[in-house]
């Protein structure tokens, strides 16, 4: 009995070492919320034809334009106080320079011709890397046959790196003076690569024998996958004077592939668990070629325009539906323990299948234009961009870093010119949290805790600041 409910119970640890801005559907820089961005609007953009967010907005505009929009320079730091440990923070500073969309509208056929948008665009949702140590001196173990204090090392790495790359084409259609009907399809390629892996050894103070015994605990986790899918999007538009509404409905990802590569290995040794017996257990697998799912839900976005006589005040809002608990990458039922008993392979995939469940989010943004001169506009524009992370089952592992909340403002202004428009602006990005998990703590680890220590919650933080600019040609 002892052989089946130990590896059940230290499988149950390792499966929750991390419980995991990625959980987040706000955060592009050229989403409705940034109003600065050319075309990321639901209700009006009276200076841009790169009207790609809202396909209804195209039927307003009726010329053609080329525009490129990046980030000069960002900084993006999270940083997870005493994460690993007291003095042991999980500090991930990244820095970026890179291409965020290409997009432009272009015409077909001369006597009535109908216009099309296009977008590229890419978006950094993650680069999260972090590693901590600790070498000491600590009572680790407790049993009566190691006295004292024990040497010490414990290792802690976790990186989580995720990409999105968009592919948009759209048109729009005037259905009278006021209204505008558009329709789009998106096109979303999404990798990740997630890496976790610890290590916590200490020697044991056995005075029997002149070689220490090693008391130790080790664990990696490794998923890799690609996802391809394709999201359908309309948009309504109403124009009364100065007053602008918006529509968008956008219909849930539909999956078209998506493949995953998944690697394994954990291993403990001479750790008295229980009782007096040494548990040894090791754990490996590496399968590929696993079937991939990755799921966005729903969503309905409305926008609100308003003309003053110096610029323009706007308000958009999306209600994003729920999406319950599903797997992103389901490992097949392998051999996983060694050896095998036949009694694990069962659980194999409860162990290592990485899921999400994402609960109902509703965001807002609230923006302003003012004519600084007739040819040099200003912009700010402040957005939530909330966490939708929702899992209540702790089997397995999540594909999401943070727990937390962000709030986002944009500055910027935009110089027009008779063939072209230039806007540049800062982003600066704020979210926290005084309940992050812990996913190892140093300070205490013990043989009753797996060498691991007592985890708890710690406060998280993440800052990001950016420097940005688009140009919007007119063909």
């Amino acid at each position: 009995m002892i052989r089946i409910i130990l590896p059940g119970m230290f499988f149950l640890f390792i499966s929750q070492l991390l419980f995991a801005q990625d959980a987040n559907y706000w955060s592009a820089s050229y989403g409705p919320g940034s109003f600065f961005t050319p075309g990321a609007v639901i209700a009006n953009n009276k200076d841009s034809g790169v009207l790609f967010y809202n396909p209804a907005l195209q039927a307003l505009t009726r010329k053609k334009t080329a525009s490129i929009s990046g980030t000069v320079y960002q900084v993006e730091s999270i940083k997870v106080k005493n994460g690993a440990g007291t003095g042991k923070d999980l500090h991930s500073r990244i820095t970026s320079s890179v291409p965020q969309m290409l997009s432009g509208i272009v015409s077909v056929g001369r006597r009535k011709p109908v216009y099309f948008g296009y977008a590229l665009t890419h978006t950094s949702v993650l680069n999260y890397n972090v590693s901590q140590q600790q070498d000491t001196k600590l009572d680790v173990i407790d049993r009566s046959g190691s006295p004292g204090l024990e040497y010490y090392v414990g290792q802690y790495n976790f990186q989580n790196l995720t990409r999105e790359t968009s592919a948009l084409i759209s048109t729009g259609f005037r259905l009278s003076s006021r209204w505008a009907i558009g329709f789009m399809a998106e096109g979303q390629s999404r990798s990740q690569h997630y890496s976790e892996a610890f290590t916590s050894r200490a020697l044991v103070n056995d005075n029997t024998s002149s070689t220490l015994p090693l008391a130790s605990n080790e664990g990696d986790y490794q998923v890799d996958y690609s996802h391809i899918g394709l999201k359908l999007k309309a948009g309504f538009s109403y124009e009364l004077g100065k007053h602008h509404l918006g529509l968008l409905l956008s219909s849930p990802l539909m999956h078209l592939y998506g493949k995953g590569t998944l690697l394994s290995s954990n291993a403990v040794a001479n750790v008295h668990f229980i009782d007096n017996e040494p548990v040894n257990l090791l754990a490996n697998t590496r399968q590929t070629n696993l079937k991939t799912s990755y799921k966005a839900p729903a969503s309905i976005a409305l926008g609100y325009a308003y003309d003053y006589h110096k610029g323009q005040v706007y308000v958009a809002t999306e209600y994003f539906m729920k999406v319950k608990d599903y797997n992103i990458l389901t490992p097949r039922p392998e051999i996983f323990v060694r050896p095998d008993t036949g009694n694990t392979n069962s659980s194999t995939i409860a162990l290592l299948e990485m899921r999400e469940a994402r609960k109902a989010i509703f965001n807002i943004a609230v923006g302003v234009s003012y004519r600084l001169k007739p040819l040099l506009t200003g912009y700010c524009s402040f957005r939530t961009d909330f966490n939708y992370a929702d899992r209540k089952d702790t089997d397995g592992f999540s594909p999401n870093t943070s727990t937390w909340d962000n709030y986002y403002c944009q500055l910027g202004v935009n110089v027009k010119r008779a063939k072209y428009n230039l806007r540049t602006g800062i982003l600066l990005g704020y979210g926290h949290t005084n309940s992050y998990q812990q996913p190892i703590n140093f300070d205490d680890p013990k043989e009753s805790n797996l060498l691991s220590g007592t985890v708890g919650t710690v406060p998280a933080t993440r800052i990001t600041a950016a420097l940005m600019i688009a140009f919007i040609h007119n063909l």
